[in-house]
């Protein structure tokens, strides 16, 4: 409390006379002892209550013969406790074989020296805050019981395992995995990787959708949030979700192509960067993000401030997803929450919401000879409905299902199944709009709730395919469905 208020608490001694009378260093002085001494006893009273428990006594010898490597880590796992004393389970600090998987781009924002200087002032401390407030020592420690009571219920009723990864510049992330290949189900094979929001922690986070559908969870938390060292800036993101895959990878032994990549709100960041850089992954979850941060920002913060979060934002904490989802082809799934105060710049009006220009992004970066400017406007009409209305402006629009899925197989085979699809442009417009509708609500679903809800487990899917026959039935009902109301 006294670090994070101490612009105000030094400002009150001032006008206190403390600094400037010849009374207020010894009286300060005083306080200060009288501070340490308590800080101090309660240390000494903590290590005579260890001393006297025989249980931590065990728990103390055990960790030591884990240190000296007499014992395996696994020994120590069924134990909470501290975790800069957890040993490290999986370490690729100074690895100079990791490529570097971050491409240089060249930023184009300009700005003056003074506001780079105070940007950068901003980005190390209010700014972090303000974006990451679960990288805030005062937070993680109001929830640490919270914390230790989530991670203890994973540990006992589904058998999870707390690791401890080093990443290549150092810090430690904390991280816990869910086995469920045993069970011998298609779901149980495949890895899904969950990245948390701005306030969130695996402990109690997105995990339990996938978790409750019988899938392998890899949970890890930020660095600077729960046990995890460090501090959530882009490059240190990089480094910790490359760290948390590279362990999935070689210790966990999970093919690349049975990993998902789930997140949600700023976990988006994180995993569509994992997604750009193993293409090769089974698919995209993003629940409740964004395209680019800096609008959300802005909306937040005094207009005057403007030119400053700008540069706070492209300098420091560039958190653009849809730059790093353009680079990822594979499958990808959009959950926008209907009531999203968060992510929306006005909660009661879903145009607003930055997950409808992602969903727009992708699609035009994806269908570039579709999504001109007018089939984009019907995207945007068809953004600005929710729930029904949205299938009733489908069933207005005359859009068939099968028929455009049947066009998009051909030009798909005709553009030699690759993305981005260069085929399209001799199609007529009417056509054109049916088939930027059809992507659109092929890719993203509404959930209608406010932003902090979690995400119920029926609404955990893996995404559509073009070429998944799964979708087949699916679309054909919908095509008769369609064709019904409309005769």
């Amino acid at each position: 409390m006294c670090y994070f208020f101490s612009p105000i608490i030094m400002i009150v001694l001032y006008r206190r006379g403390l600094f400037t009378t010849p009374e207020g260093p010894p009286y300060l002085a005083k306080v200060i002892a009288v501070t340490m001494g308590v800080y101090y006893m309660a240390h000494l009273t903590r290590g005579i209550g260890r001393m006297s428990n025989q249980a931590y006594k065990a728990f103390e010898t055990e960790l030591r013969q884990v240190q000296n490597g007499q014992l395996p880590n696994s020994t120590v796992r069924r134990h909470d406790f501290s975790f800069t004393h957890w040993p490290v389970d999986f370490s690729l600090k100074n690895n100079k074989s990791r490529p570097d998987l971050t491409p240089k781009v060249e930023k184009t924002h300009n700005t003056s020296l003074l506001y780079k200087a105070l940007g950068y002032v901003a980005s190390r401390t209010f700014g972090r805050w303000l974006l990451y407030p679960g990288s805030t020592s005062l937070l993680n420690s109001m929830i640490e019981p919270a914390l230790i009571e989530g991670r203890t219920k994973l540990i006992q009723n589904h058998n999870g395992q707390r690791h401890k990864l080093e990443t290549y510049d150092g810090n430690h992330i904390d991280s816990l995995f869910i086995d469920r290949r045993h069970v011998g189900t298609d779901e149980g094979n495949i890895l899904v990787i969950t990245s948390e929001g701005n306030a969130a922690f695996y402990e109690a986070g997105c995990m339990d959708a996938p978790l409750s559908r019988g899938y392998s969870i890899l949970g890890w938390n930020h660095p600077g949030f729960g046990s995890s060292t460090g501090k959530p800036h882009p490059d240190q993101e990089h480094a910790a979700i490359d760290t948390v895959i590279q362990f999935a990878l070689e210790e966990l032994k999970f093919p690349i192509e049975q990993i998902v990549f789930m997140s949600w709100s700023i976990g988006g960041f994180s995993s569509t960067w994992a997604a750009a850089n193993y293409p090769q992954c089974k698919a995209l979850i993003l629940d409740a993000t964004f395209d680019d941060v800096l609008p959300l920002a802005k909306n937040r913060m005094p207009k005057w401030m403007d030119g400053l979060v700008e540069t706070v934002i492209r300098e420091y904490f560039d958190l653009d997803n849809a730059k790093w989802l353009k680079e990822y082809h594979g499958p990808v799934r959009l959950i926008r929450r209907t009531q999203d105060e968060m992510i929306a710049l006005d909660a009661v009006d879903v145009r607003t919401n930055r997950g409808n220009y992602l969903l727009l992004k992708l699609l035009i970066h994806r269908y570039p000879q579709i999504l001109n400017s007018e089939s984009q406007g019907k995207v945007m009409r068809w953004l600005s409905f929710t729930e029904g209305r949205k299938e009733q402006y489908l069933m207005d629009e005359g859009v068939n299902q099968s028929e455009c899925r049947n066009t998009l197989l051909k030009l798909s085979e005709a553009s030699g199944n690759t993305l981005p699809l260069s085929e399209g442009d001799e199609l007529e417009q009417s056509t054109k709009n049916h088939l930027a509708l059809y992507l659109a609500d092929k890719y993203m679903v509404d959930m209608v709730s406010t932003h902090c809800v979690p995400l119920p487990a029926a609404m955990f899917e893996l995404p559509w395919q073009l070429n998944d026959m799964t979708h087949t039935d699916r679309d054909s009902k919908t095509s008769t469905s369609t064709e019904k109301d409309d005769s």
